[in-house]
Order: C-alpha cells, then sequence, then structure tokens
C-alpha cells in the first residue's frame, strides 16, 4: 500500500505562525486605532451626537475609498517581478483616481446630502458635523492605495513583522493627537476623529512604503515563468480585482445599512453610537481573521496535506478568539475597558456588552469564510468573492430592516443579529463553491 506524503506539522506550525502573528498583531493594532479615536471623540463636547457622525462620515466615505483595500490582495496573487508590479501600480493609480472623484462629488455638492440623509437615513442634526469632516476624506485614496502598494510588496515577500513595526508607530502618533485635538476647542468631534483617521494612515502608509524599498530591489526585473503562464496584463489585473472591488464595496456598504436600520430604532443616536463601540470592540478581535487568513491559505495552500493542515489551523484560531470575546463580553474586564479606556458612558458601556454578547460565535464562522475566500483566490475565482458579499449583505439587509421595523426596541442588537446572519450566508456559499469548483476540476 502507498503511503501517504505528510508535511512536517511542526515546521509548517511555526512557518505559519512566524507568518501570521505579525500579520494578525498588525490588523489588531490598527483596529485597536478605532478606539483611539472614539475616545478623542469622547473628549469633545457632545460625545454621543460627535460619535454618531463620525461613524456616519467614517464608513459612507469607506465605501467609496474601498476599492483601494483589495489592491494589496491583487498584488500578493499575481505580481511576482518588477515588471508585473508596474502593471498592478498602474491600475492601482487608476483605482486611487476615480475614488477621489466620487469623494470629491460628495463632500462638494448636494449629491452627497442626498445620499447621507435619503439612501443611509441619516439624523439631519447630524449633517452639520457629518458635512465638516467629510473634507478630510479627500485624502484617503491615495494613502489607502499608498499603503496597499507597500503592504503587498512586504506580505509577497513574508516579512509581514514589518507591518507590526508601521502600525505601532501609527498610534503612537494618534494616542498623542488624541490628546492635543479635543483641548484646541474649535474642532468638532467628527472632524477631530477624520484628522485622527487620515493623518494616522498617512504616516503608516509612508513608514510601509520606506521598508518596502529595500524588498523592491531584491525583487526579480523580469518574471520566471512555468508552462502555460505569459506577461501579467493591464486586462489580467482588472479580470482579477474588479470582482474584488465589488465585494469591498458591498463590504464597505454593509454598515452605513446597519447604521440606516438603527436610525430607525426608538433613540437612533445612542444605538448608531453604541453599535460603533461594539462592533469596533470586537473587530479588534476580529483583525486576527479578516482579509488575514485568506492571504494565508492563498499563500501557503499549495497541496491538498497543506489545505488540510490549514482547516485545523483556522479551527484553532477561530475558537482562540471566540474564547476572547467571551471574557471581554461575558466579565467585568469588557465594561472596565469601556469605560476607563476608551471613556464612553456607562449607558453605552452597558449596552455594547450585550451587543457583543451577541458576536461571541462570529470569529469561528468569519475563520472558515476567509479560509474558503484565500482558496477560491489560488483558484483565481475572484467573482465568487464578490457573489459571497452579495449574499451577506441581502441577509443582512433583510434581517436589520425588518427587525428595524418589528422589533425596534431592540436598538443596536438588530446590528449584531444582522452580522451574524450575512457572515453565516457567506461562509456556507464560499465553503460550497470551493468544494464544487475542486470537484469539477476532478
Amino acid at each position: 500500500m502507498k503511503k501517504k506524503t505528510t508535511i512536517n506539522d511542526e515546521g509548517m506550525l511555526k512557518e505559519l505562525l512566524l507568518f501570521y502573528v505579525p500579520l494578525g498583531m498588525y490588523t489588531m493594532i490598527m483596529m485597536s486605532t478605532h478606539n483611539v479615536i472614539n475616545s478623542g471623540i469622547a473628549r469633545a463636547p457632545n460625545a454621543e451626537l460627535n460619535l454618531a457622525a463620525y461613524a456616519v462620515t467614517m464608513t459612507i466615505m469607506n465605501i467609496f475609498a474601498s476599492p483601494c483595500f483589495v489592491t494589496r490582495q491583487m498584488l500578493v496573487a499575481l505580481a511576482k517581478d518588477k515588471e508585473s508590479l508596474k502593471v498592478s501600480r498602474n491600475v492601482i493609480l487608476k483605482i486611487a483616481t476615480v475614488s477621489l472623484i466620487v469623494i470629491m462629488i460628495i463632500s462638494f455638492t448636494p449629491l452627497g446630502e442626498f445620499i447621507f440623509i435619503k439612501l443611509f437615513n441619516t439624523p439631519k442634526e447630524l449633517m452639520s458635523e457629518v458635512k465638516t469632516a467629510a473634507v478630510f476624506a479627500l485624502s484617503l485614496p491615495f494613502v489607502y492605495s499608498l499603503r496597499a502598494y507597500s503592504q503587498g510588496i512586504i506580505i509577497l515577500n513574508k516579512k509581514t513583522r514589518y507591518l507590526t513595526y508601521s502600525v505601532i508607530i501609527r498610534i503612537v502618533y494618534m494616542i498623542i493627537l488624541a490628546s492635543i485635538l479635543p483641548r484646541l476647542g474649535f474642532l468638532g468631534g467628527a472632524t477631530i476623529g477624520m484628522i485622527l483617521w487620515t493623518s494616522g494612515i498617512g504616516l503608516e502608509a509612508s513608514f510601509n512604503f520606506i521598508l518596502s524599498r529595500g524588498i523592491y530591489k531584491n525583487i526579480p526585473d523580469k518574471p520566471n515563468y512555468t508552462e502555460g503562464e505569459r506577461d501579467l496584463s493591464p486586462k489580467d489585473a482588472f479580470s482579477f480585482v474588479w470582482p474584488l472591488l465589488i465585494m469591498s464595496f458591498l463590504w464597505m456598504l454593509g454598515l452605513p445599512i446597519i447604521n440606516s436600520g438603527l436610525g430607525r430604532t426608538y433613540n437612533p443616536e445612542f444605538s448608531i453610537a453604541t453599535f460603533q463601540i461594539s462592533r469596533n470592540n470586537v473587530w479588534i478581535i476580529m483583525g486576527f481573521l479578516e482579509t488575514n487568513m485568506r492571504q494565508v491559505s492563498l499563500i501557503f495552500g499549495t497541496s491538498e496535506e497543506k489545505i488540510q493542515y490549514l482547516k485545523k489551523f483556522t479551527l484553532g484560531v477561530g475558537v482562540t478568539l471566540t474564547l476572547i470575546i467571551g471574557v471581554l463580553a461575558l466579565t467585568p474586564i469588557g465594561n472596565w475597558g469601556l469605560i476607563n479606556i476608551i471613556g464612553v458612558s456607562e449607558s453605552i458601556a452597558s449596552a455594547s456588552r450585550s451587543v457583543m454578547m451577541i458576536l461571541i460565535l462570529l470569529p469561528i464562522i468569519i475563520s472558515y469564510s476567509e479560509y474558503y475566500m484565500g482558496l477560491l483566490m489560488r483558484l483565481k475565482s475572484t467573482k465568487s468573492l464578490s457573489i459571497a458579499k452579495i449574499i451577506n449583505l441581502g441577509f443582512a439587509i433583510f434581517s436589520v430592516i425588518g427587525l428595524s421595523i418589528i422589533a425596534p426596541q431592540l436598538g443596536a442588537a438588530i446590528g449584531a443579529i444582522g452580522l451574524i446572519f450575512g457572515y453565516t450566508a457567506e461562509m456556507i456559499y464560499v465553503r460550497y463553491t470551493y468544494y464544487r469548483l475542486v470537484e469539477a476540476a476532478n
């Protein structure tokens, strides 16, 4: 009987941890910057109103800057040499330019007010702060793109520790700035939040770019083809990335839709602020998963044995993060952190913990969704990722809008329920699609 080939579990685990832990730490620290921003806004007058105004501004502006996010995944999947990097860079610049034009239209024309109020149900009392803060979003497409390009080079060469270094510099800078800006007195809370966000990412992107230059020098000038491969063309790059652009756009669309549903609850400002705080806390932990786990299966899923090992690794990460969120939601530690570190009121802290309880199982759901997304990207099946986000969004919309109509007293919990329904549907779809494609190939 032929002996089945196996991998060195200990060696594989070490390689995965050296790649994944810095990547997860990077995203975890990055997500904690949202709490730094919230703490800066909370120090300004009318904290609850300003938290809601910032949440609305940031989520809607990120919808139209979001296409710049996924260009990092395009680089990791397609760019192997300086020629393909040049093609990818030109595609990134075109995407960033279109994104900037759209954000300018929203910031400076009446269409923006229509989008905020009519489409996303933003309370009119928030619009003064929203308009002022929106101007600071103009730099987002290019700082996002610079960061994506630099990080793509870094991840491609498995130097993920560089990302951790850069985000540490960013968060230290933001903590200092968050303690200074509220004292100036002439800046609104939402504007403070946008300044912290855009300048922090700009600093991080610049540092990433500096670190990536040393790696770039060692990248081959020309591709080394295996049979069946050819030069990467702009058409190839767009063919790969456009489904990811749609996926990212739809993913960013989810939060404003949830906020729109929360705007129909009994206390919309309180519900939006509570959901923003609780989601940000959970997403600090979720940073280890979202968009990172797919990088692991994309880069390391090179054989059936490794794919099976990665499935076990994925489960281990998901269970660990579920336990951490459980501790924050079910023990006094979470309440203490919300009140004493972030600086929110006791009423928001109490309501946020209830929302976090609903989200306890979300890490396991998202970990498997990310795992299968990475494998689908290896198969160049990026269209299925867009379909998955459409399914996610559809279930989230149905549950959030429906619950806001029939049970508006649930408040911020409606948003958490929408997230659970959406991500569960997404995970089921990407799992089914991956196995269907594998079966068809065999």
